[in-house]
């Protein structure tokens, strides 16, 4: 970790070292690729307890191909969220989900989390990334033991923790959220209000469920709780494959102040999959469907001193997306726009801190970038784009769509800074990649469209 080596490096490593080493057991004859093999075990033990204290006396025990048996899902550690890919239209999902049963629900605009209610009666909050938020919601804490039914002992929430207005009944944006202290909150303190919005159960009364079917999740899920409104209720669904009617739904979610929908499989495909991007989860925001879609998760690596009234702060700032194969940093986009001058002030302040004398030997950019300052992996920034285009400059998913070029944003603006991500959880290459055929095709039939016209 010292070196810059990034977490999935050091999973690869251990189980090819469980593959190469003389003691542990050789690899089952029908597998092809055993390296490849093992590398895959260990990543899918660790998305379900990612803890090193466990996951190596194990391996040493049992060796990579039982390791799955050996480290299972556990009650107080929190396993990596599932997570959804975008999707640019109702039709499109139709088209995906043809002939299987999918449900749509709301993406609230909040903090995704992890609550885990242990058999002594305690409670443990974890972020996306896995850091422990008990502290920042003592208000959650308070809450869990009057929405449980009598029958619960045990079990593992997946939900989005919103910011709501009591009074009026009403959820509030993100940005309120955020003003939140991070730690050691104290109940009477709190201005910010909280609702939780639970859309999946993970574990109940000792019983793990990420291998059970979402239906069969969502009635453990409705069955163990009561709502109370304001405080905790069921994320808002419909289980419909009519196009109209997801239509008004997405209206509906955006005019209650959430983002858009997810679309998730019910009853085929629908295990939940810790810390993949999967198919059988889409997303679908109000302005992915008059833009290039998603949004960017971007890691700024370098800056440029502002000039004339951005004196005395960074005026620019040349941003990066992750390619996780090569595991580096590929750059992107410089971005100047999007930012309030408190905002400004602020990101300037905190990458100050960051600045390191060059750039690190896994950063990729063109040679006439040129910043005045470099900076450790350490933000990630939330940003939207006009669009994609072929760029001779910038290096993002160099070689993927074209053989010598990468790929850079056009107008891009920062939304805001994820607080809850890590740098090597950054939109990766192939993301962009992905984005940017997307919007070719969609170019494409508009211009047919247009066309027929």
């Amino acid at each position: 970790m010292r070196i810059g080596l990034a977490e999935k490096t050091v999973l690869v490593a251990l189980g090819q070292a469980a593959m190469h080493s003389a003691t542990l057991p050789a690899p089952p004859s029908q597998i092809q690729s055993p390296l490849e093999e093992a590398a895959k075990i260990m990543k899918q033990v660790y998305s379900v307890l990612p803890i090193y204290d466990k996951i190596v006396p194990a391996l040493l025990s049992v060796g990579v191909w039982k390791l799955s048996e050996a480290c299972n899902f556990s009650l107080g550690v929190p396993v990596g969220p599932m997570l959804a890919k975008p999707t640019k239209s109702v039709s499109e999902i139709l088209d995906k989900f043809q002939g299987m049963e999918f449900t749509s629900e709301y993406k609230y605009d909040g903090e995704r989390a992890q609550i885990h209610y242990m058999e002594d009666g305690s409670v443990e909050i974890y972020s996306r990334n896995a850091e422990r938020n008990t502290g920042k919601y003592p208000d959650v804490v308070n809450c869990i033991s009057r929405i449980m039914k009598p029958t619960v002992k045990s079990f593992v929430l997946d939900c989005e923790i919103v910011a709501y207005d009591r009074v009026k009944k009403k959820i509030l944006p993100f940005q309120v959220l955020s003003t939140r202290a991070r730690k050691g909150v104290i109940l009477s303190d709190i201005k910010v209000a909280v609702c939780i919005y639970a859309f999946d159960i993970l574990y109940i009364n000792g019983q793990p469920l990420l291998q059970e079917q979402l239906k069969l999740r969502r009635e453990h899920l409705y069955n163990s709780f009561e709502e109370l409104p304001g405080e905790f209720q069921f994320a808002t669904t419909i289980t419909s494959n009519d196009l109209e009617e997801i239509q008004k739904f997405l209206d509906d979610a955006v005019s209650a102040s959430c983002e858009g929908l997810i679309i998730k499989t019910l009853g085929k495909d629908a295990t939940y999959e810790p810390s993949k991007r999967s198919n059988n989860w889409l997303k679908l925001k109000k302005d992915y469907m008059d833009s290039i879609g998603d949004s960017f998760d971007l890691v700024p690596i370098a800056a440029f001193h502002g000039r004339g009234k951005r004196t005395g702060v960074y005026g620019s700032f040349l941003l990066a997306c992750y390619d996780e194969h090569n595991e580096e940093y590929q750059s992107i986009c410089n971005i100047g726009t999007g930012f309030s001058e408190q905002q400004l002030e602020e990101c300037s302040k905190n990458l100050r801190g960051k600045i390191i004398l060059k750039p690190k030997p896994y950063y990729r950019y063109a040679d006439s970038a040129n910043p005045d300052v470099w900076f450790e992996p350490a933000e990630v920034w939330e940003v939207k784009a006009a669009d994609l285009s072929i760029s001779p400059v910038h290096r993002a998913a160099n070689g993927i769509v074209d053989p010598n070029k990468g790929i850079s944003l056009r107008f891009p603006r920062l939304l805001r800074v994820r607080d809850d991500k890590n740098p090597d959880q950054a939109t990766t290459s192939d993301q962009v990649a992905d984005m940017y055929r997307a919007q070719k095709i969609n170019h494409t039939n508009h211009q047919e469209e247009e066309d027929d016209d």
